[in-house]
């Protein structure tokens, strides 16, 4: 599974990373009730939520990422966290506010797995529950070679964090592999690695896809200030609304 060799390396690199927070936040105040979270990860979202004073169901398929957010979350009354595919799991409860947060539907990478996430949405939404998610759109840069990302230069002293990007256009899927580099005192390097796998989605395509599953009134953003969504925009953002 993606990161579970490295979730430390996860939180490395999203450890300042806030934009969505208000976003999700909100709509669970706007909803009401607990909020199902899929593809939660180390609880970085799980966490503000909970903070903010809702309950939260965390389903991850990765158990390193779980350990890391009990650890996060700690003490804190409000979280249960479910260790699952959020292709197949079930659980006995309905939310009107389910999430897929920080690009979790492009670990979908097949269109059965597409079809299988989104009845998994579908199963847990109360009548007229919103559904809620963000994905990127890819700007590459140059593929297939060794870059350092100026986004992650606050690192600790000594260490350097590498990336190479490989594209398959044709399945829509961008593989980042990351290389974590620690010089010791004694100038020897120690390399940790990870890799991520990303499909990427189109406009229309993610449009037609939520439709399909049951999930008829879509709106599409260009960001999470829900700005009209544009050729340049970076990101999708994304509300579905069930039928009441």
């Amino acid at each position: 599974m993606i990161y579970d060799a490295n979730a430390a390396l996860y939180d490395l690199q999203y450890a300042s990373y806030r934009d969505d927070v208000p976003f999700y936040t909100r709509l669970a105040h706007d909803q009401g009730g607990a909020v199902l979270e899929l593809g939660a990860g180390t609880g970085r979202i799980t966490e503000a939520l909970v903070g903010a004073g809702h309950e939260v169901v965390a389903v991850d398929a990765s158990a390193a990422m779980l350990e890391r957010a009990a650890a996060r979350l700690g003490d804190a009354a409000g979280a249960r966290l479910v260790h699952g595919d959020m292709r197949e799991v079930r659980l006995e409860q309905r939310f009107d506010l389910v999430i897929a947060p920080f690009n979790t539907l492009m670990h979908a990478y097949t269109l059965e797995d597409q079809d299988r996430t989104l009845a998994t949405v579908v199963a847990h939404l109360a009548p007229g529950g919103l559904f809620a998610f963000d994905v990127y759109r890819p700007l590459l840069g140059a593929l297939g070679v060794v870059r350092r990302e100026p986004e992650w230069a606050d690192l600790e002293p000594g260490t350097d964090l590498f990336l190479v990007q490989d594209h398959d256009a044709e399945a829509q899927l961008v593989t980042s592999h990351y290389y974590l580099d620690r010089r010791a005192a004694d100038g020897s390097v120690r390399r940790e690695t990870a890799s991520l796998k990303q499909r990427y989605f189109h406009r229309f395509e993610l449009e037609r896809l939520l439709r399909t599953a049951g999930l008829p009134r879509v709106q599409l953003f260009g960001g999470f200030d829900r700005a009209r969504l544009e050729a340049s925009s970076l990101l999708m953002v994304g509300l579905a609304r069930a039928l009441g």
